[in-house]
C-alpha cells in the first residue's frame, strides 16, 4: 500500500516536472524549417562560432553568452588581421586589443535576437557549446542556418531532442 503511494507520488512529480519551461539553443535549417540541434541553456552559459573569412581566408571567432533574460549577447570577436571586411575599430565602450598575432574586440554587449549564417564546408563554420565542437555544415550541408534561444516545456524539448537523435 505504502509502495503504491510512493510510485504514484513519483509519477505525479515526474508529470508536473515535464510541464516546467526550459530555455534552449536551437539550430535550425531555414530552407526546410528543420530543427537540427537543441542544447539546454542557463544564464551565464556561453558558446562560440568560428568561420573562415571569405575574402581574407582567415579564422574569425565570435563569442556569445546567455544573459539573465535568456538573450544571446555577443561579447567578443577575435581575428588575425584588420584587412578587407574585418573589423578595424571598436564601437562605443568596446575595447580593441592587439595580442601579438591576433586582434580582439572585447567588452562588447551586443544583443543578438538570432544568428543567421550561411554555412559551407569551405568556410569551416564551427560552433562550440561547452566542450563540444561541431562543424555546422555537417548538420545539413551547405545551407542557411539560424541559431537562436527558444523556450518550451520540458516534455516537448525532450521530444525534439529524441527526434533529432533518431534522424
Amino acid at each position: 500500500m505504502k509502495k503504491g503511494r510512493v510510485v504514484i507520488a513519483f509519477l505525479l512529480v515526474l508529470l508536473t516536472a515535464s510541464f516546467i519551461p526550459i530555455h534552449f539553443l536551437q539550430i535550425e535549417e531555414l530552407r526546410k524549417g528543420r530543427v537540427l540541434s537543441v542544447h539546454a541553456v542557463s544564464p551565464g552559459d556561453s558558446f562560440s562560432i568560428g568561420y573562415k573569412h571569405s575574402v581574407e581566408l582567415c579564422s574569425v571567432w565570435d563569442y556569445y553568452r546567455i544573459d539573465e533574460k535568456f538573450r544571446i549577447v555577443l561579447y567578443e570577436t577575435t581575428f588575425p588581421s584588420c584587412n578587407t571586411g574585418l573589423p578595424v575599430a571598436p564601437s562605443e565602450n568596446e575595447t580593441f586589443h592587439h595580442d601579438g598575432d591576433s586582434f580582439r574586440i572585447s567588452n562588447m554587449n551586443r544583443i543578438i535576437p538570432s544568428i543567421s549564417l550561411w554555412v559551407n564546408e569551405e568556410y569551416d563554420n564551427t560552433i562550440i557549446i561547452g566542450a563540444e565542437a561541431s562543424k555546422l555544415y555537417s548538420l545539413a550541408g551547405n545551407t542557411l542556418l539560424r541559431v537562436e534561444i527558444k523556450k518550451e516545456i520540458v516534455v516537448r524539448f525532450l521530444l525534439m531532442k529524441a527526434r533529432i537523435l533518431m534522424a
